[in-house]
């Protein structure tokens, strides 16, 4: 479903002051990318992305919550009953980034928890315009810096009551 004329002026200027992808692109830059976006919705339970699944595209939360999961190799087949939930995100948070940059399949499962509006963009669309695709590189480099930061302090508070 495509955004309306009044839902991308809404939406512009939240994104704008809200979401880090976006940060340090003009009004106008922001437009063409909208403009070429796609609006999902997804109920709470459903499945956005699949683990082991091909992704070329990149969303963001523009309202609710998602869990973000990854399924445990060789404890069984249940995915679901084997997962660790990696991280939980809402309003202005985005995913997909990894697979948008190493195209490779979706590293991790997300699952709406509540009923969610996403902005859907394609890869091809964040990679159209040179000036664009530059600032969006440089500030999904700063989201997934930030990520494995947060993760490298997560595996040593695991890891410290094993350590002697």
């Amino acid at each position: 479903e495509n955004f309306s004329f009044q839902d991308l002026q809404r939406i512009m200027f939240r994104l704008i002051e809200h979401v880090d992808l976006f940060s340090g692109l003009t009004q106008k830059e922001l437009l063409g990318l909208l403009e070429s976006s796609e609006k999902c919705t997804f109920e709470a339970g459903e499945t956005i992305v699949r683990e082991g699944g091909t992704g070329a595209y990149l969303y963001v939360i523009i309202e609710g919550r998602v869990s973000v999961l990854k399924a445990a190799k060789g404890r069984g087949s249940s995915a679901e009953n084997n997962s660790t939930e990696l991280a939980r995100l809402e309003s202005g948070d985005t995913f997909g980034e990894v697979s948008l940059v190493d195209r490779r399949e979706r590293s991790a499962s997300v699952i709406a928890l509540e009923p969610c509006v996403l902005l859907r963009l394609a890869e091809t669309e964040c990679w159209r315009e040179p000036p664009v695709s530059a600032k969006i590189y440089r500030n999904l480099a700063r989201i997934m810096a930030s990520r494995l930061r947060d993760m490298d302090e997560a595996f040593v508070l695991a890891a410290r009551p094993r350590i002697r």
